[in-house]
């Protein structure tokens, strides 16, 4: 069995609204999920209730919490569509017993854990050596849609910046 018929086979096709939570930090989900269309936010919520944006997904996204998958411990992080999504819901045990058994499906998960891991690299470089500015030339640069598709707030979120200082790095740089 190769990774698509894993799919069709053992996945599960959901349709979730702009809205709604695929998961929530603290829920038991021991599932990744494989983003076909539509736009997806992984944040993570402070004990103050502060919200941390973590990801913003487009299509093709491969995400799951680690932590949950794994550990079997609770997630870490919460999954909402900020858009109209489907998305293919795959039991992560099903996934890795096929990873034992077949060379494609062993390949894909080892792809896909090495994207995660040198994308959390990247991202931790950013944060810790880049200033403020420079980290919102380099996601105008690397995904221009999400600019259009995700709210100022998130954005800021995600940059790690509040919005007021989001709005005068927007007014320095030409459009």
């Amino acid at each position: 069995m190769n990774f698509s018929q894993l799919l069709s086979q053992r996945g599960q096709l959901v349709r979730a609204k702009k809205g709604e939570h695929i998961y929530r930090q603290g829920d038991v989900d021991r599932h990744v999920y494989l983003l076909q269309s539509g736009l997806v936010k992984a944040y993570y919520l402070s004990s103050d209730g502060k919200e941390h944006v973590k990801s913003l997904l487009l299509s093709g996204a491969f995400i799951g919490s680690l932590t949950a998958c794994h550990s079997k411990q609770q997630c870490s992080f919460s999954l909402i569509c900020l858009e109209n999504s489907e998305l293919y819901k795959l039991s992560f045990d099903d996934l890795r017993s096929l990873s034992r058994e077949n060379m494609e499906a062993s390949q894909f998960l080892i792809d896909s854990l090495l994207e995660l891991s040198m994308k959390k690299e990247r991202r931790e470089y950013e944060f810790l050596c880049l200033s403020a500015e420079q980290r919102y030339r380099l996601l105008r640069e690397r995904e221009p849609e999400l600019i259009g598709r995700v709210t100022q707030n998130d954005i800021a979120r995600y940059l790690g910046i509040t919005p007021v200082a989001l709005s005068r790095i927007k007014a320095r740089l030409p459009c």
